[in-house]
């Protein structure tokens, strides 16, 4: 086990070489600019990056051709990032556990922290990022805990205005983790601006970039994940941490759930009240809602399949349909928030697992889930809850509870999807949350409006059956 002086002087040489590197780029820079071609480098580089983009998408279209496909695919596996998002519910609580266990102060931020604070995955993560506090002396017992779960440090990253330092840990599976250190003092000039009426407490000597109380208040929170406690920054400190940085496609979903959380788990407010007018132009849209069980358990692989053969899970992940289309979203009233939170409250959580692959004739290629009567259950139920849902608008005899694995492209690419996703089965995964999504802000962009959590106490089991 390396020490703590080792491993100080460790993290100082990484210091001394990324301030080395630093140095370099800003001598290169400053050397092409007095020689007039700092445009033309910018330019190369642009010309680069679109190169790569364009190669990366004309990969993803070889990878589908049926002689050579195969032999491509692990070259896109390690130059595509949206391959690489696969940090597991699992594998978080596995790694909060030790942590928490070990006792280190420690909040988790970012995609992860977000979900903490709803209560489940809102979607898939490529990383954990947590901030760890007085950083320097807790960051040699960290790393000897993230050692005995089967990771290694990796060259460090150079900070951002809140994250001083950043620390890179990844172990043999792929799984990434960022630490990074809380820089307190520019959190507290931010609280003194946005309260400026209040006084600062005084500072003792000695206590530079320390918490104090009003700050772990503000700042810090906690929730629970799959029954686990997990400490976490609070919605007030993930908004702030967002700012300066450009918009991402996650982060309309982010704001999305930090909405959730803002008005509570267990509250509503109907997202069309917060539209104050239609826009000029745009004839009138009566959005629509659903309700799904999210499912995302779905290996790596069977995910980048799917997405190569034109489904992108990324707009809504895998689910088992409950409702669709539900009600509109201007007849959704307190009433009837109240009565599914009633109704999904009392429905007992439940494992099921995916197995076979399956067809709705040649349009459709999907999963069918165990425990199928249970879905069915919670279908017929909603239907006598709410007579004005008519599953698929009544376009079938029956609802065939499914997970879709594609319905785009040609019959060609789905007979490759169904014959190649075979490998990955089966898989287990487990209901404990109803979302309901709505599309107002446009027909083809659904959002999570709330989240119903199932019935988890120990007692509850699917076979005592559903409320009526």
């Amino acid at each position: 086990m390396v020490n703590y002086d080792s491993r100080m002087v460790d993290h100082a040489s990484a210091s001394s070489h990324d301030e080395s590197k630093r140095i370099g780029v800003n001598r290169l820079r400053s050397t092409l600019t007095t020689m007039h071609l700092i445009g033309l480098a910018r330019l190369v580089d642009r010309s680069g990056r679109r190169v790569v983009f364009t190669g990366t998408d004309l990969l993803r279209k070889l990878t589908r051709l049926p002689l050579i496909g195969p032999r491509l695919v692990p070259l896109l596996a390690r130059i595509d990032r949206r391959d690489h998002f696969h940090f597991e519910l699992t594998e978080l609580v596995r790694v909060c556990s030790a942590l928490s266990d070990a006792r280190l102060p420690y909040w988790v931020t970012g995609g992860w922290g977000i979900d903490v604070l709803i209560g489940c995955q809102t979607r898939r993560h490529a990383d954990l990022d947590f901030a760890l506090d007085s950083f320097r002396e807790n960051l040699p017992e960290t790393a000897d805990v993230l050692t005995r779960l089967g990771y290694r440090r990796k060259k460090p990253l150079t900070g951002t205005l809140w994250f001083p330092d950043a620390e890179i840990y990844e172990d043999d599976h792929g799984h990434h983790i960022e630490v990074h250190s809380l820089n307190w003092d520019v959190l507290s000039m931010a609280d003194t601006l946005l309260d400026p009426l209040r006084t600062p407490a005084p500072e003792s000597k000695g206590s530079s970039n320390r918490a104090t109380p009003r700050l772990l208040e503000q700042c810090t929170a906690a929730g629970t994940l799959e029954g686990v406690s997990i400490p976490t920054l609070s919605v007030t400190a993930q908004r702030l941490f967002h700012l300066g940085y450009k918009r991402r496609p996650e982060d309309w979903q982010a704001e999305d759930v930090m909405r959730l959380v803002s008005i509570g788990i267990d509250a509503w407010i109907n997202p069309l009240s917060e539209i104050t007018s239609q826009p000029i132009g745009q004839e009138p849209r009566k959005p629509s809602t659903l309700l799904l069980i999210p499912v995302f358990t779905l290996p790596p692989e069977l995910w980048r399949l799917c997405r190569l053969y034109h489904n992108d899970l990324n707009l809504i992940p895998p689910h088992v349909t409950l409702a669709f289309p539900f009600l509109p979203l201007e007849s959704v009233t307190d009433e009837v928030v109240q009565k599914l939170t009633k109704l999904l409250g009392k429905t007992p959580a439940f494992d099921f697992e995916l197995s076979q692959v399956k067809w709705f004739g040649t349009d459709v290629v999907y999963l069918e889930p165990s425990n199928s009567d249970i879905f069915r259950s919670i279908i017929e139920t909603l239907q006598l809850m709410f007579p004005d849902f008519h599953p698929y608008d009544d376009a079938f005899d029956s609802v065939i509870p499914h997970v879709c694995l594609s319905e785009h492209g040609q019959l060609a690419d789905r007979q490759s999807l169904g014959r190649l996703a075979t490998k990955y089965l089966p898989f287990s995964s487990r209901a404990s949350h109803v979302w309901m999504m709505c599309n107002e802000r446009h027909v083809d962009e659904w959002s999570i409006v709330k989240i119903f959590h199932l019935d988890t106490s120990p007692l509850s089991s699917p076979s005592d059956g559903l409320p009526r």
